[in-house]
């Protein structure tokens, strides 16, 4: 009766933790959204923004706030792994598509290491991503 008592309390810890984790994972998004909803905010704030939506897994709303760094600061390799990360998460080809070609413009490697990662592999049976690799593959050569 005792061992089956630790146990209820010991499940019981665990769902308050994880209770107690959500709570500070939202009051830390509440507090960026209203940082990014204010005039002239800075890309940090919309990184940051990005990054704790990204682990909340609202990855369509973080790719927006990295998409709101890259308008500020198009080279800003956080905001590229980041989005480009989303994008393959949601399964979006068409956005992984068109993100993965604008990214090769910008930066070549970071657009190979992308490819690299597992979260991509899945987009490579399709040749439209092949030629993409291999674009990103030659413009980092350079």
């Amino acid at each position: 009766m005792m061992l089956l008592a630790l146990m209820a309390f010991g499940v019981g810890m665990v769902f308050a933790r994880r209770g107690s984790a959500n709570v500070g994972q939202n009051s830390q998004l509440n507090t960026l959204k209203i940082a990014v909803s204010k005039p002239d905010v800075k890309w940090d704030t919309w990184l940051k923004y990005g990054q704790a939506l990204q682990s909340a897994k609202q990855y369509k709303e973080a790719a927006v706030a990295y998409e709101q760094v890259l308008k500020i600061d198009p080279y800003q390799s956080d905001s590229l792994r980041g989005s480009a990360y989303c994008w393959a998460i949601l399964k979006d080809g068409e956005a992984f598509y068109k993100f993965m070609g604008e990214t090769i413009k910008v930066d070549p490697k970071l657009a190979k290491a992308v490819f690299e990662q597992p979260y991509a592999s899945a987009f490579l049976a399709e040749s439209r991503f092949q030629k993409l690799q291999k674009d990103a593959i030659a413009g980092s050569m350079d």
